[in-house]
């Protein structure tokens, strides 16, 4: 053997294993570094899940009478999720999920972010989801002004990722520069409260005499990367008493 023959030898290969050792410490410690961050990593992820529905629920409750608020029920389910594809180069974007019918995901969901909304659940496949995008012309949301209470829906301007606009508010409502727009809570999607953007200006439309208002959202939807499934545990009930109202 080489470590038996001379000095030279012995320290060679006594440097050898030293060097192999630590090579083999350091892959075994960013191994178990790995699983380790991302174990921290979904359990913070629950933590955030939890929280934004805390948050969430008292926005919605916030904007009732407190003699109202304290009987509602809070009715969304939420899950969270990764962005693994989020187009930008058309007027009618999409997203894809890393969750599907496997994780108990729906069609006709609402999908948000930390500071804002991203857009509805398409379609479901076992693992995945395809999301229509707020970044899409032919989507409106009901929303509404936090301050002077008034409703409209808000749709892409088909541009900045961040400008939008929300037409058909009447005429009688309070409007000032620097409000913020919410949720307008009267979809089956979206619950009432989630903060949209702020209103930047405001013009009157006078082929019909409702206010138009610029909005700059909060958060860039082209720019998500984790988001949260809100899916409304009514919605179901809430179609059958729509479909028996149109017969």
């Amino acid at each position: 053997f080489l470590n038996g023959k001379s000095t030279f030898h012995q320290n060679r290969f006594e440097k050898f294993s030293l060097e192999i050792s630590q090579g083999l410490h350091s892959w075994t410690h960013q191994v178990g570094n790995y699983f380790r961050l991302r174990k921290i990593n979904d359990e913070l992820l629950q933590e955030n899940r939890i929280l934004k529905g805390l948050e969430i629920k008292s926005s919605d409750l916030f904007l009732y009478p407190s003699t109202f608020s304290n009987k509602r029920r809070f009715r969304f389910d939420i899950k969270t999720a990764s962005v693994i594809k989020n187009s930008f180069l058309n007027q009618r974007n999409y997203l894809i999920i890393d969750k599907g019918t496997a994780d108990g995901i729906q069609t006709e969901t609402a999908i948000i972010s930390n500071k804002g909304i991203v857009g509805i659940i398409k379609s479901v496949s076992e693992n995945y989801a395809s999301v229509i995008s707020i970044l899409n012309q032919d989507l409106k949301i009901n929303v509404r002004l936090k301050n002077g209470g008034a409703f409209g829906a808000l749709s892409w301007k088909g541009t900045d990722p961040k400008k939008f606009i929300v037409e058909d508010v009447v005429m009688n409502a309070i409007i000032k520069i620097g409000d913020t727009v919410v949720t307008g809570g009267m979809s089956s999607y979206f619950p009432l409260g989630i903060p949209v953007g702020t209103i930047s200006s405001f013009d009157r439309n006078s082929k019909n005499d409702f206010y138009t208002i610029d909005v700059d959202l909060f958060e860039d939807p082209s720019q998500v990367y984790y988001v949260y499934i809100l899916r409304n545990e009514d919605r179901e009930e809430i179609n059958t008493l729509k479909q028996d109202i149109s017969k």
